[in-house]
């Protein structure tokens, strides 16, 4: 499954690169996610509850950010485990570019889907994962603005 898309964000890179490095940031933007630990400056574990069609489960996983070019280029690396519901690998590119005082994010997602989860149409849960993106980009964006 592969995602991709772009937001402006009315804030500066350096400000917006550390909001979206900070775990309590992170666990009130993102709304399917339980909890986040960072265990350094790069990796995290984290715990993230989804509901796809019929299937409700928890996945358990790790979150590894791979700062190529921070904070204009990074890469975000994460592997989960749903036990039945199955397993999900994934990568995240993410481009920040400051454009007149705000952040133009750009990303590209690639997953893959394994168990029961990867067993679903793939529109139903590519429609679950925009859902989700749009909802973190909006609540992102409110915290970034009340910082």
């Amino acid at each position: 499954m592969e995602l991709s898309g772009q937001y402006r964000i009315p804030a500066e890179r350096e400000r917006v690169f550390a909001a979206l490095c900070d775990p309590v940031v992170l666990q009130r933007c993102i709304p399917v996610l339980e909890e986040i630990d960072r265990l350094s400056p790069t990796d995290y574990a984290a715990r993230v509850r989804a509901t796809v069609g019929p299937l409700k489960a928890r996945f358990s996983g790790r979150l590894r950010l791979a700062p190529e070019d921070a904070p204009r280029f990074y890469i975000l690396y994460a592997e989960g485990s749903g036990g039945l519901a199955g397993a999900v690998k994934g990568e995240a590119r993410i481009t920040l570019e400051e454009v007149g005082g705000h952040t133009h994010l750009t990303y590209t997602l690639a997953a893959a889907l394994g168990g029961a989860v990867g067993r679903l149409a793939v529109k139903l849960v590519q429609a679950k994962a925009d859902r989700v993106i749009g909802g973190f980009f909006e609540r992102f964006t409110a915290e970034v603005l009340e910082s």
